[in-house]
């Protein structure tokens, strides 16, 4: 785990190949994973920015989605410096994944150290084509994971924690029925739901707005 974290902190892109199976690990492109109850009780968030910031934007997302690797590489590092950074917003990450292998991921995200989480899920969208399109995920995970020191047993855990499962189940459940979200990016500004948000500018404008009304 030790490894993990250096190669985390360094950005090594060794890390963004711990996405691949849940539970039934195969080396085809089907993941199987376990059904998991609703009514578990909803997961922690995980956020950027002050916790008393102005105005909260969430964004529900998935990691195996181009458009939302786009928002994450392209226009968040601008929005973090000029308005996560300076404490105008709390920004809320919320898995809302389209298939097994973003599910797996998500769950993987969730098992590296909180404070480590974002890093993490930033090398996971910047190299988004090459492990979400990998040909053999079985294979994929065993070899690679252990380059950033994580054990077969260690990845193999994570993927099969039923109670992570079910949060992030409750998280996507939650999503659709208090937001109404139905694709992936959408943000949740002011209360408000906003599907696909793709310029810098739009999403400025729309901060910007509800700090007018504070």
């Amino acid at each position: 785990m030790k490894v993990l974290l250096h190669f985390l902190t360094r950005g090594g892109l060794v890390l963004l190949f711990f996405l691949v199976p849940v539970a039934t690990l195969t080396d085809s492109h089907t993941i199987n994973i376990p059904p998991a109850s609703q009514a578990m009780p909803f997961p922690e968030d995980r956020f950027m920015g002050r916790e008393d910031a102005s105005v909260t934007v969430i964004d529900y997302s998935s990691l195996t989605c181009p458009h939302c690797a786009d928002f994450h590489t392209q226009i968040l590092p601008r929005f973090k410096s000029n308005y996560i950074d300076t404490g105008k917003v709390k920004f809320i990450y919320r898995d809302f994944s389209v298939d097994p292998v973003a599910t797996a991921a998500a769950m993987l995200a969730r098992c590296v150290p909180q404070e480590m989480y974002f890093r993490f899920i930033e090398v996971l969208f910047s190299h988004q084509k090459t492990w979400s399109r990998a040909s053999k995920p079985r294979q994929s995970l065993v070899n690679l994971a252990r380059l950033g020191g994580m054990t077969e047993t260690e990845v193999n855990q994570c993927l099969s924690e039923a109670t992570l499962l079910a949060d992030l189940n409750a998280m996507k459940n939650e999503a659709i029925s208090m937001h109404g979200i139905k694709a992936t990016p959408s943000f949740v500004i002011g209360g408000r739901t906003y599907v696909g948000v793709t310029s810098y500018d739009v999403l400025a404008s729309l901060v910007e707005a509800e700090l007018q009304k504070k």
